[in-house]
């Protein structure tokens, strides 16, 4: 049985594509707002697609990270019909972004590109080192999300092993589903090969602009690649020898020079950059056109909005670990407290006992006050310092403690996340080389100091007042809230209803308000 209220929101076109239909709801077991997936009949209807599928979400269901949506579960509602209940992850998929800058005329700068893909490529290269078996077999902008924040997050990465079961060629995957698979001999398989060649269909877009035409993939990717251009602040200019060889090899124009797998792709994406000076990853830039790419998205959205019961839930900015709390400060370690008195005549084993506790004492100083994480052959050294102190750190998705911290880790490519309270944490991949010291500042000033709600009301058009002072009518949503208790006034249709909304930093709250007329 399904176990999700009512839609928070009907899906708009763009929320159903091959895999289905998508709404957003309330999950009553936890009070959450998540996203249900309501599988196609193509989908539905094929035993071997739903077993695959099944086991990868099972599987799933237990993991969190905050490069990847969260899988919650798979729910039958009946016999013909299949849900996929995952995390509401607040943004936009980067295909409605790319879809939205094109027809606005809103350029992508190189900046921006290159902020996105340094998102991507270690997210997707973490993915293969922890799932060798298996690979995400169906990346595309379709399936990437970026909030408001200018973080990726990569959405139903469980659907590879469950597309292969149907057994179709490259062009039918990508017209039916929007899915990209590397060129095989037989028929498509989702591996590491695959996602390397989806990562370079993203990077591609995103240099074009705008996702490819149904009729482009695969047949014209070799004139698209010839067309691609860098936007550099206004100007185009063609691609670098060396970024144009990367593309080139990530979509497998080459079946002899193509990247094997996402970590091959991105070690060389990471040379790319360090061979031109100007390529540069700019979080400001990234931030920048997201806003003003999701503002155009949201002004064109349609102002309906179903009946529903008064509804406030939280709608988290990035997936959390359950039951993860801030590691707390250890301990001092025990030092033994000398005599309060000793006589003149000392005991010979009194006095022994003295001796031992003074270097029992300097050997736990010592083993407390020295570098339990000093690297070793093969491993190099993490520092990460913020402002605030005391912001959580993850490193490859594994909670690692707070800042200010040092850490041993084996040479390689990694991701760190630094996160202050419910703030939007800061993603930042980078490579440890060995034997060498990386250091990371990162600045955690302008972590959300308030708070946001979305409101709507059925019928629309309610006038809305927040603590007294007008913000206008439903459709509505306001970011500048300030943590705390805040009343929300809503009058419409000979109608007043008052509610008092609880509003944290960094979380955007939920209100749906029925208001039938007398």
């Amino acid at each position: 049985m399904i176990r999700v209220l009512p839609a928070v929101s009907e899906p708009t076109m763009a929320a159903v594509d091959g895999f289905g239909r998508r709404t957003r709801g309330i999950d009553p077991d936890s009070g959450d707002e998540v996203e249900v997936l309501e599988l196609s009949s193509t989908l539905v209807e094929h035993p071997g697609c739903v077993s695959a599928l099944g086991d990868r979400v099972a599987r799933f269901a237990t993991v969190r990270h905050a490069s990847y949506v969260h899988l919650r579960r798979l729910d039958r509602p009946a016999a013909d019909r299949l849900a996929l209940v995952s995390d509401a992850t607040s943004g936009w998929r980067l295909s409605h972004l790319l879809t939205a800058s094109s027809s606005a005329g809103v350029p992508l700068d190189i900046t921006v590109v290159i902020g996105l893909l340094r998102q991507l490529l270690p997210a997707v290269a973490l993915f293969g080192r922890h799932n060798r078996e298996a690979a995400i077999g169906a990346l595309s902008p379709e399936r990437l999300v970026v909030t408001p924040q200018g973080r990726l997050v990569i959405a139903e990465h469980a659907f590879g092993p469950a597309l292969e079961k149907l057994n179709l060629g490259r062009e039918r995957l990508w017209r039916d589903f929007r899915v990209c698979m590397a060129p095989s001999a037989g028929l498509p398989r989702a591996n590491a090969r695959t996602d390397a060649h989806a990562v370079g269909v993203v990077a591609l877009s995103l240099l074009l602009g705008r996702v490819l035409a149904e009729d482009e993939y695969p047949n014209q990717l070799p004139s698209l690649l010839a067309s691609a251009n860098e936007n550099r602040d206004g100007d185009l200019t063609p691609l670098s020898k060396a970024l144009l060889a990367w593309l080139s090899r990530a979509l497998q124009a080459d079946v002899s020079t193509a990247f094997q797998s996402p970590h091959e792709a991105q070690v060389a994406f990471e040379s790319v950059l360090a061979s031109d000076r100007a390529y540069v990853t700019s979080a400001p830039a990234v931030d920048q056109w997201v806003a003003k790419v999701g503002a155009l998205i949201e002004q064109s959205r349609s102002t309906g909005a179903p009946p529903a019961p008064v509804t406030l839930a939280p709608t988290p900015l990035a997936p959390q670990a359950l039951g993860t709390s801030a590691p707390q400060a250890p301990e001092a370690p025990y030092a033994p407290q000398a005599p309060s008195a000793v006589p003149k005549a000392r005991n010979p084993l009194v006095l022994a006992l003295i001796v031992f506790a003074v270097v029992q004492s300097g050997v736990v100083l010592w083993l407390w006050n020295r570098n339990p994480g000093a690297p070793r052959a093969g491993e190099g050294e993490l520092v990460v310092q913020s402002r605030p102190v005391a912001a959580r750190v993850s490193v490859d998705g594994e909670q690692r403690g707070v800042t200010p911290i040092t850490l041993a880790l084996p040479s390689g490519a990694h991701v760190l996340e630094v996160q202050s309270g419910k703030s939007e944490p800061r993603v930042i991949p980078l490579t440890i080389r060995p034997g060498v010291q990386t250091a990371q500042y990162i600045e955690l000033q302008n972590v959300a100091m308030t708070g946001g709600l979305d409101i709507r009301s059925d019928p629309p058009g309610a006038r809305v007042t927040i603590d007294g002072q007008n913000r206008g009518t439903t459709p509505v949503s306001i970011r500048d809230l300030a943590p705390g208790d805040h009343q929300v006034v809503l009058e419409g249709g000979g109608r007043k209803v008052t509610q008092t909304v609880l509003i944290d930093a960094g979380i955007t709250a939920q209100l749906v308000v029925p208001l039938p007329r007398r």
